[in-house]
């Protein structure tokens, strides 16, 4: 056995025991690294993780240890769901995926702080919403044309007084969340996390990274995702670096909606979202989709 592979197993043997023994799915940061309960993009990803980590234990001799990653994994998905989707949100009497739960119910208007502006003070859960659920279907857990799944996005796109869509001359691009504050304030001025005037609320602008995921969804979907690739070529400046964050549809004076504000550039992960998309197109699915979760969850890459 050569030692790489040794440790590659033995790694993922202790990262998965470790996420197996955890009651319940919850994490500490969700990807925008600033809240804590059960995400469905970090549900997800436990979920594929688990059924790799399975093939891999049974491949190597663990059958009971596979069987019980795949138990977890089932119910996890058979439960995200419930833990995640509200049936009694604002936005849209049918169920449409959450940011965030605090405790695994999305009904019940558990509330929290935004985490990186001060008004609103509090929110409810039910009213932040973002796209991270698609690593439902870029992870192979459900399906792309799941009625939740489909919901979710309607609803992120027009959601109430903060709509995540936002259409630039570059192309159309995504908010991180629902009264998201992480970006300038509206006169252009820098963030700042303890204004003290509403007025002033920064307000988080549109990242060319999460375009890279909807054009991976719509290749999912059977639709042309190579505009998206376009959108975020379309951002980059001079020295091709592709920003964190491009102005919206609402600039402040002297600035140029979709292109780059004074966010991080380059950003690594908008660099990898436009490969990541390149890849994807040129494969005509979504390349990093583990598809033996697909075929588990969804009956698609069966064949594989």
């Amino acid at each position: 056995m050569a030692r790489d592979d040794h440790c590659e197993r033995l790694g993922a043997r202790r990262a998965c025991g470790r996420l197996h023994r955890r009651h319940g799915p919850t994490t500490d940061n969700e990807r925008w690294e600033n809240q804590s309960g059960y995400s469905p993009n970090s549900i997800a990803a436990e979920i594929a993780g688990l059924i790799c980590a399975a093939d891999i234990a049974r491949q190597n001799g663990r059958p009971s240890k596979a069987n019980a990653y795949e138990r977890t994994a089932d119910a996890w998905q058979q439960a995200v769901e419930g833990w995640t989707a509200t049936t009694n949100g604002p936005y849209s009497p049918k169920p449409y995926y959450l940011r965030v739960t605090k405790d695994g119910n999305p009904d019940d208007g558990s509330t929290y702080t935004l985490g990186d502006n001060h008004y609103p003070p509090e929110v409810d859960e039910r009213e932040i919403v973002d796209n991270s659920f698609l690593g439902l279907t870029l992870w192979g857990v459900k399906r792309w044309d799941d009625a939740t799944i489909r919901n979710s996005l309607q609803v992120g796109d027009d959601a109430g007084p903060f709509p995540l869509a936002a259409r630039t001359p570059s192309g159309t691009f995504w908010h991180r969340f629902t009264f998201d504050g992480y970006g300038e304030q509206p006169d252009g001025g820098d963030w700042d996390l303890f204004f003290d005037n509403p007025r002033n609320q920064t307000r988080g602008r549109v990242w060319p990274l999460l375009a890279g995921e909807r054009g991976e969804y719509e290749l999912l979907a059977g639709q042309d995702a190579s505009p998206r690739l376009r959108s975020i070529a379309n951002t980059a400046n001079d020295g091709l670096m592709l920003p964190e964050q491009v102005w919206d549809d609402q600039p402040p004076p002297g600035e140029t909606s979709g292109e780059g504000t004074r966010s991080g550039t380059p950003l690594a992960w908008t660099h990898g979202a436009f490969v990541r998309l390149a890849w994807s197109l040129d494969a005509g699915e979504p390349a990093e989709r583990p598809s033996i979760v697909a075929c588990r969850y969804t009956k698609q890459d069966c064949a594989r």
